[in-house]
């Protein structure tokens, strides 16, 4: 199926969704998120996900429904949260570079909710050995600069910095005055695209969206060695 953009009913999906987060209205509404939700995306799967991959031959997409696939599973995990809805309330598509853990190793990631949208790419978590090799690689004389300089770069883009300092002090072994703390308080790494409601109803926001993934090689390539 031909990828025609999202249409409006995609956000009052995900807006009364936000109204009416339980099981008996998703329910009721599941033939509503078939069509609205997940028919598009997966059409906006198979026309991204060819064309990123001429650009970055690793990354992985697929239509798979079983939790696999690109397209994030609306179901919640609340085994373990005090935030006990069931249903996510956004549409997450996500695009890995590497194997792994889908968050845990570099990705491109497509967002959709009431009021908000965006095109990311970056590391949502660093795992403890790639932290380790993130750190050493901002502290190096070389490395540490060059990753300045490609944020800076990215920014006067409008690719803005996304993840926040995780750790409030600088971490064991690094000066407290070190010229790049900022940095060396992260967890994670990534910078996003803003996008406007008017361009999600537009089969051209894959043409958005992979001019923002170009920009945003010199941040994967700088990533992509710390998960090797």
């Amino acid at each position: 199926m031909a990828f025609n953009g999202f249409g409006p009913g995609t956000i009052d999906f995900l807006h009364e969704l936000s109204i009416n987060n339980n099981r008996a209205w998703f329910m009721d509404n599941q033939g509503r998120y078939e069509s609205e939700i997940r028919e598009p995306a997966e059409s906006f799967i198979l026309a991204l996900g060819p064309l990123l991959a001429k650009e970055y031959p690793s990354v992985i997409f697929d239509t798979r429904r079983n939790g696999a696939g690109s397209l994030m599973r609306i179901h919640r995990d609340v085994r373990f949260s005090p935030d006990k809805r069931p249903y996510k309330e956004n549409l997450g598509i996500i695009f890995p570079l590497v194997p792994g853990k889908k968050v845990e190793v570099p990705i491109f990631y497509f967002h959709i909710e009431a009021g908000q949208a965006f095109f990311y790419g970056g590391q949502h978590v660093f795992p403890p050995e790639v932290l380790e090799r993130y750190r050493k690689a901002v502290d190096h004389r070389r490395t540490g600069p060059a990753l300045e300089a490609i944020l800076g770069n990215l920014a006067r883009q409008g690719l803005r910095l996304m993840e926040e300092p995780k750790y409030k002090r600088v971490p064991r072994d690094y000066k407290v005055e070190h010229p790049r703390v900022d940095l060396l308080r992260q967890a994670a790494l990534g910078v996003g695209l803003d996008l406007g409601s008017d361009e999600l109803g537009k089969p051209e926001i894959v043409d958005r969206c992979l001019a923002a993934a170009r920009r945003m090689k010199s941040l994967m390539d700088w990533l992509l060695p710390l998960n090797g």
